[in-house]
């Protein structure tokens, strides 16, 4: 029972890896665009847009703050891949 629960986690991480790296690709291309119209990377307006769509598509509020926080580490990483973009 614990070992076909922890083998349906273990797909689902293999899911989220694939969908960041496509986030990633996305951003790759967004840092491209900014830089191309003098865009600064921090855009806290988006970014609460973002949280808010994402609050929004909960069907169990008890992650709440779990959805915040996730998405506030997935923000930072890629204000950080944009940053080390703009250095190439």
């Amino acid at each position: 029972m614990l070992e076909s629960v922890r083998t349906e986690i273990n797909q689902i991480n293999r899911e989220i890896v694939a969908l960041y790296e496509r986030r990633m690709a996305c951003v790759d291309e967004v840092v491209r665009i900014k830089k191309e119209q003098g865009l600064p990377i921090e855009d806290s307006k988006r970014e609460a847009e973002v949280l808010a769509k994402m609050a929004a598509y909960l069907e169990n509020e008890e992650y709440a703050s779990d959805i915040e926080t996730l998405f506030g580490c997935i923000f930072d990483l890629s204000k950080q891949h944009q940053q080390a973009k703009l250095q190439e």
